[in-house]
């Protein structure tokens, strides 16, 4: 792949707001208890005055602002992804008219171009598609086994290409023009495929690399102009072959302390995670604040290894890089789409098979799940739409927003633990905030082992959350990414 790169001296303008943006409120009201006469707003009274009041007004709000943090009164669509680039490209197909299922392609595309190290072309993936005015079961679309990869397209595209003809509404070509242009004028390299790079041994692939250099694929520019310049029947009709066409199937529906969990049912790990929420709530954490932070933990680990073990998760389920987006449109549209790669750039084959008695079977399916949270009490209660590379991470991002009461930004960026292939605990040593001493010795104590010490790149998960008509969206800083809205 010919690859060029320089640095970048570029700054691009915003046409979108960002999630390191804030938004304000509008439509300040004069304060109702206020009232002098005429005589006395006079002169330089009236001057004083209504500056005095000014200052108290803009104070109170830029106080009400740094409390309460992000807000948008009406807002019209969100998408979190691991890049701010890619998560703009697809809040730019919201503008354009499009739905929540056109952005989260768009996005993904792009993704596949600018983080090389978890998701590419040729990933698997899984996308599950709700309504909350229907408020029916979310569809979920599976495109991460494949028994004859046959495909004529990258299985990415393929997968991504069958869901918009079930779904899109925006011209296919328009969906994958955003990345081919990013993949030809170049993109910002970032930390985490610097890291990547150094940490899979690929500086072949890229020679020498540093965060904030320009990045050009013009060859992969070539591939996806060719692939957006497929036109609609041809795509349908010649590119789709039936015999491989992704998994559809209905999600299924648990509750956890008053909110419907929603996951995939179909060959992956949602039975099991809604297992283990089953078992978190048996120790009834009733109170909103949740019981101290350690207990909580105590809680989560004992229950999720009990449930690694009862479902055998770590050899059933192939564990890789991870990628998710999140998007939410103005038509109540939520989407979350979960892709990935078995190894860090694809380097292990993506259709690795479980032998049992010399006998080849199927592929093992990903860990990695999509998910959806509302309320189930309150029909304009929370709604969250996210993703997991796996049953722990999927209970922390849970717990701490459901038990904890946090907010999406506070329940990504909380310290998380990682259940190992051999059943030991890891946690990420590059990061804070971090587990304390007492919880770190719990982890040793009922596992029997040392705590592994995980090194960077960490895998993501990324967030769009209403209340009401109020939007929140955060894109989890482990990948580096910023979360748009407009």
């Amino acid at each position: 792949m010919e690859v060029i790169y320089r640095m970048s001296l570029k700054a691009t303008a915003p046409d979108t707001f960002r999630e390191d943006i804030p938004l304000n409120q509008a439509g300040l009201k004069t304060p109702k208890w206020y009232k002098c006469h005429d005589d006395s707003l006079s002169g330089s009274k009236f001057v004083n005055v209504a500056f005095g009041t000014l200052t108290v007004v803009i104070t109170a709000a830029l106080l009400i602002q740094i409390y309460y943090g992000d807000y948008q009164v009406v807002p019209h669509g969100s998408v979190a992804s691991d890049s701010l680039e890619c998560s703009r490209a697809g809040t730019k197909i919201l503008k354009e008219g499009g739905n929540a299922v056109d952005a989260a392609i768009a996005c993904t595309l792009c993704l596949a171009v600018v983080t090389p190290h978890v998701t590419g072309l040729d990933a698997e993936g899984q996308m599950m598609i709700y309504n909350h005015r229907d408020r029916l079961p979310p569809t979920v679309i599976n495109f991460s086994v494949s028994n004859t990869p046959t495909l004529k397209l990258p299985f990415l595209v393929s997968g991504l290409a069958y869901i918009h003809r079930q779904r899109g509404t925006l011209p296919w070509h328009d969906l994958v023009k955003p990345a081919a242009d990013l993949a030809k004028n170049g993109y910002v390299v970032s930390k985490m495929l610097v890291q990547a790079v150094n940490k899979a041994n690929a500086q072949h692939r890229y020679g020498r690399l540093e965060p904030g250099q320009l990045l050009s694929h013009q060859v992969l520019a070539d591939t996806l102009a060719t692939i957006a310049n497929i036109t609609k029947e041809d795509l349908y009709t010649n590119y789709i072959d039936s015999a491989n066409e992704p998994v559809g199937s209905p999600a299924i529906k648990s509750t956890f302390y008053g909110y419907n969990i929603y996951v995939p049912g179909v060959e992956t790990v949602g039975p099991a995670l809604l297992d283990n929420l089953k078992e978190i709530e048996k120790y009834n954490f009733t109170d909103a604040a949740g019981a101290p932070v350690p207990q909580r933990f105590h809680a989560l680990v004992d229950a999720t290894l009990g449930t690694y073990k009862k479902f055998n998760l770590s050899t059933s389920f192939h564990q890789g890089t991870g990628s998710n987006v999140a998007v939410m449109d103005s038509d109540e549209n939520y989407v979350s789409l979960v892709t990935g790669m078995y190894d860090l750039f694809g380097d292990k084959e993506q259709n690795e098979f479980v032998y049992v008695q010399d006998v080849k079977e199927r592929p093992r399916p990903c860990s990695r799940i999509a998910l959806i949270v509302t309320d189930n009490n309150f029909i304009c209660g929370r709604r969250i739409v996210l993703g997991a590379d796996n049953v722990a991470m999927a209970t922390q991002l849970l717990a701490n927003l459901v038990i904890g009461g946090q907010n999406v930004t506070e329940a990504i960026e909380s310290a998380r633990f990682h259940v190992m292939t051999d059943g030991t605990i890891g946690v990420e040593v590059a990061r804070s905030p971090t587990f304390s001493e007492s919880t770190v010795r719990y982890f040793e104590e009922i596992t029997g082992n040392k705590v592994v010490a995980i090194d960077e790149p960490y895998n993501s998960s990324n967030s769009v959350e209403k209340w009401k008509d109020d939007l929140v969206s955060h894109s989890d800083s482990r990948g580096g990414g910023i979360a748009s809205r407009f």
